[in-house]
């Protein structure tokens, strides 16, 4: 982790992919509100709410990441763990949401800068 007021280039590079993911997410949740649903609807269902939970720990983790706060390793972790399931379920509904695809790919990155942060403060 980060000490004092420094802000190590992992934490910057967290930040923007957990900014970056949150947008993509919140993105493809609101375009697939009201879409017609071609196939099944409980995976759609599960995708926009994935991508929302998604967005919000990516938000709250860029935050508290930003303000170095000392639980923001154990957040990052949880993150990583949510972008996952994030990212796999927009790959399953890829084929009928053109987001999705996108949207998991941003979901892989932020989970890997996450990891990466993480690993790295605990050194």
């Amino acid at each position: 982790m980060a000490h004092a007021n420094k802000m190590s280039e992992h934490y910057k590079k967290c930040i923007a992919a957990c900014e970056d993911c949150a947008r993509i997410c919140n993105t493809c949740s609101d375009d697939m509100i009201g879409m017609e649903h071609h196939g099944d609807h409980q995976l759609m269902a599960r995708c926009i709410r994935l991508c929302r939970e998604c967005a919000e720990i990516c938000s709250l983790s860029g935050a508290w990441m930003s303000r170095l706060s000392p639980l923001a390793d154990s957040l990052c972790r949880l993150c990583a763990e949510i972008c996952d399931k994030c990212a796999d379920t927009c790959e399953q509904h890829a084929p009928h949401h053109p987001l999705c695809g996108p949207c998991a790919e941003e979901c892989r990155r932020c989970a890997h800068e996450c990891r990466d942060m993480v690993e790295v403060g605990s050194r």
